[in-house]
């Protein structure tokens, strides 16, 4: 974790010592760093075998500073420097390659970054992302000062103290809302792919990863697709090791973490037990029929592969305990316990399949409208079920003819109608740019881009990053690796069309590392975290009913419809068949997760206090 502010002019050190102070956490330790016109550092957790050399490196006969958060995992590419780069630590490397090549440098990069270089003597600065934003950085530049900090909310903190909160951060748990929002609206996520340089000159932002620029491969066949991703998947996680940390992985019943965790489980095959870190609780029964067991899939995936499973404790306890922490994990409650438990377990590394489902493991419906844009009509009817006119019919109005004009279905329609309930008229309305990047998408390779505009991705990465960085855990996303996004932009539909299999690449790359029922399952749902998750959010919601009165005095739930709220409340008390228990019970937890972080967000920052 760093951070620091730099100015052409100015004394940024009590800016700093704000910045840190509201980034402080009682299991990390600071580091400070002073040069010419700048005054930062980094957070170093005992837990994580990172050191002070993994954060920064200067020089001053090269008139240079690399302060970063993150790691290079392509170093073993760079030869022909005069030194073994391949070893350096990450900061090291960075600063070779800036010199040699200058700012654009960064092009050539794989990996997960936040990178700060400072040259004194020429009074130059940069700010640099990794390409898909999966390391999270935010920046804000007044009165000619430029702040950062891959703590956004600590550098929100510090920077609007004494502020409200941007309620466009919190109602992204209610509607379709900008995922770039902080809680001050002052403070920018740096964008993904991109770097900011600061001189004399002023500010200026460059974007250096274009993968819009990428052509499709009208010339590739289906076996050379599959060959060529299965090297890029296995080598994806292979470069994402280090054996420093003790890994374990996300393991659920599908295919993105399970070829995941298994490729990783080959890679520590030395690590003498590997966990397989499940969402799915333990204790709960599958009811109902043709139920799908998803702790089944889980085991037998985890036999395969030579994984120890673990399943997930989502007691009530657990759960209320995750409010105050409620937007480290980006609401998803499951990770906050699953981490303690990894942490428990001596685990400080967790692959992740999360990414598997926009790019290489994609079943997105936009595809159609690619076949039929290449008069491939003969394909278009045989994957579509021409023999099954009602089905045919449904599926071309759905994932062709509306998402061209622009039409919501109308299960979405009423679902965001839901979720929405609890707001007061003037916030309620979605962005309708984030429901087009979603949901209107006439092109697998449109869908592709705008996945990583939508920023989702980002939220999610951002969100674990922090908190599991407090917590003492690394999070990695092998198949979030660039290399792969940009192959898979220019692969032609046509090819993810030769079987009648959803998500055919996965599926035909795992056929070595899963087993057949997980091979064969088509479902992605949960049927017994799904149900436990609503329990926890009804009992959980009896016990925020009787402080649900107090929010109204909080002004960063000014968005609310609290006499809607008390209304349904005092129904559900009485009886009322009417109050639709569960939209309830999910905005009361929605809301005292909110109300638990805006009470702990505007304590007062003491300048010093991370020192």
């Amino acid at each position: 974790m760093i951070l620091g502010s730099f100015s052409l002019t100015a004394d940024t050190s009590p800016i700093t010592e704000r910045i840190c102070a509201a980034c402080s956490h009682p299991k990390l330790k600071y580091f400070a760093l002073v040069f010419s016109g700048f005054s930062g550092g980094f957070f170093l957790n005992g837990s994580l075998p990172w050191k002070p050399d993994d954060f920064v490196y200067s020089s001053p006969d090269d008139d240079i500073v690399v302060l970063m958060s993150g790691d290079i995992y392509n170093r073993h590419e760079f030869t022909g420097t005069g030194e073994n780069l391949s070893t350096s630590a990450a900061p090291a490397l960075v600063a070779r390659l800036f010199l040699s090549q200058g700012p654009g440098f960064v092009s050539e990069l794989n990996g997960d970054f936040a990178i700060f270089i400072l040259r004194p003597l020429k009074k130059q600065a940069f700010l640099y992302r990794d390409h898909v934003g999966i390391r999270p950085l935010a920046y804000t530049y007044n009165n000619q000062i430029l702040s950062f900090s891959s703590d956004f909310i600590g550098l929100s903190r510090a920077s609007c103290s004494g502020e409200g909160i941007d309620e466009d951060y919190f109602l992204k748990y209610f509607r379709y809302a900008d995922y770039r929002k902080l809680p001050c609206g002052r403070v920018i996520k740096m964008p993904p792919g991109h770097y900011i340089e600061l001189s004399d000159k002023g500010i200026r932002t460059t974007k250096y990863w274009k993968p819009e620029e990428i052509k499709t491969d009208h010339n590739l066949k289906h076996e050379q697709m599959i060959t060529d991703l299965g090297s890029l998947l296995k080598d994806a996680v292979h470069i994402r090791c280090d054996r420093r940390f003790t890994s374990g992985a996300h393991l659920s019943g599908g295919l993105d973490s399970g070829i995941v965790a298994a490729l990783a489980r080959k890679e520590y095959a030395s690590q003498v037990q590997f966990h397989g870190l499940s969402w799915s609780p333990r204790g709960s029964e599958a009811t109902g029929a043709n139920v799908t067991d998803e702790r089944e899939l889980v085991t037998k995936t985890a036999g395969k592969a030579g994984i120890h499973p673990v399943f997930c404790e989502s007691t009530i306890d657990k759960f209320t305990g995750a409010w105050a922490s409620f937007y480290e994990y980006f609401n998803f409650h499951a990770e906050y316990i699953t981490s303690d438990v990894a942490v428990e377990s001596g685990i400080n590394l967790v692959f992740s399949g999360w990414g598997g489902d926009e790019f290489i493991s994609t079943g997105v419906t936009a595809m159609e409208s690619d076949l039929l844009r290449e008069l491939r009509l003969g394909l278009f009817l045989r994957h579509n079920l021409f023999f099954r006119p009602k089905l045919f019919v449904k599926r071309v109005i759905y994932c062709v003819v509306f998402p061209a004009l622009g039409i919501l279905d109308r299960p979405t329609a009423r679902a965001l109608k839901n979720d929405a309930y609890y707001l007061r008229k003037e916030f309620g309305k979605s962005d309708r740019k984030m429901i087009r990047d979603f949901h209107f998408n006439t092109s697998r390779r449109i869908f592709h881009l705008r996945m990583l505009e939508f920023y989702h991705l980002q939220q999610r990465c951002e969100d674990w990053a922090r908190g599991g960085y407090r917590n003492g855990l690394e999070y990695r996303y092998p198949l979030l690796d660039r290399r792969i996004i940009e192959y898979m932009i220019g692969v032609p539909s046509v090819l993810l069309c030769k079987t009648d299999e959803f998500r055919p690449v996965l599926r035909i790359l795992g056929k070595e590392l899963l087993p057949g029922e997980v091979l064969r399952n088509y479902s992605k749902r949960d049927p017994v975290y799904i149900e436990t998750t609503r329990k926890l959010f009804r009992d959980a919601a009896r016990i925020n009913m009787d402080e649900a009165e107090s929010w109204k005095s909080n002004p960063d739930l000014h968005f609310v419809d609290f006499a809607l709220l008390e209304k349904d409340i005092a129904g559900y008390r009485g009886g009322s068949k009417e109050i639709d228990e569960e939209r309830l019970a999910r905005t009361l937890t929605y809301l005292k997760g909110i109300h638990e972080f805006s009470k702990r967000y505007h304590e007062k920052v003491e300048a010093g206090s991370g020192e």
